[in-house]
């Protein structure tokens, strides 16, 4: 990692209850940060007040664990991240396993012309090992969010991505639960009509230890909230330029 130099990447990945996931991930994710960039910082970003061993283990693998503010939800797991990281590019990825550490180079190596990169798991060649309940809620989620909000992108949903961070850190967002993902990709999109983003096929693996924090109802509730949230800010944001 750095001394007093600026960093070049940031990891930051939201987690709750995700000890025995972290136990394995952690150790993966600094040997790959490193030979990118000897410029690398990872963040965990846990729950308000520790549920289970995360700091312990954060600090046994040299790893800041920074309590979430403004909340308990994940939205509220990413904000933090936004006021927390420094790197000049951003990757946030998950922490239950579905986000393979290997990949990231992947999305570095796009860092310079793109704005955002997205590990896809709708481009050719991406593919989901999901259960089929929720490989069909994200696919009508994905659809309905790039047809009606007019993305220019297939995986509007998957939160393993890489950013500018300066781009990334002047978002206000408002999203509580886990839209606040598109709400990510349509506020950076509405800023700027040259933004580009690029997609790269990826393998959505099945959570490796521990149970998803998703529940269905909410996910669908909440989505469609967001949707004509989201839809109404992007109508705005048009009308004033």
């Amino acid at each position: 990692m750095t001394n007093n130099a600026p960093i070049e990447l940031s990891i930051a990945i939201p987690a709750y209850e995700e000890a025995a996931n972290l136990q394995i991930l952690l150790p993966k994710l600094h040997e790959v940060a490193s030979r990118l960039t000897p410029y690398y910082e990872i963040l965990i970003i846990d729950a308000q007040e520790p549920r289970d061993d995360t700091p312990a283990i954060c600090a046994q693998n040299n790893t800041p664990c920074i309590a979430r503010t403004g909340g308990t939800q994940y939205g509220a797991a990413i904000r933090t991240a936004l006021k927390t990281v420094k790197g000049r590019y951003v990757v946030i990825m998950d922490a239950d396993g579905s986000h393979a550490p290997t990949f990231i180079p992947k999305l570095w190596d796009f860092r310079k012309d793109y704005d955002l990169v997205i590990a896809s798991r709708y481009v050719e060649g991406g593919k989901t090992e999901n259960p089929y309940i929720l490989i069909f809620l994200s696919l009508v989620v994905n659809v309905v969010f790039r047809l009606v909000l007019n993305l220019d992108c297939r995986d509007v949903s998957n939160s393993f991505r890489l950013y500018r961070g300066d781009s990334l850190r002047a978002l206000t967002l408002e999203c509580e639960h886990f839209d606040v993902v598109e709400e990510i990709l349509v506020k950076l999109n509405s800023t700027d009509n040259t933004f580009k983003i690029k997609e790269v096929a990826f393998t959505f693996e099945k959570r490796k230890k521990g149970k998803t924090k998703r529940n269905l109802v909410i996910f669908a509730l909440g989505y469609l909230g967001t949707l004509c949230k989201l839809y109404r800010m992007k109508r705005k944001a048009h009308s004033v330029a």
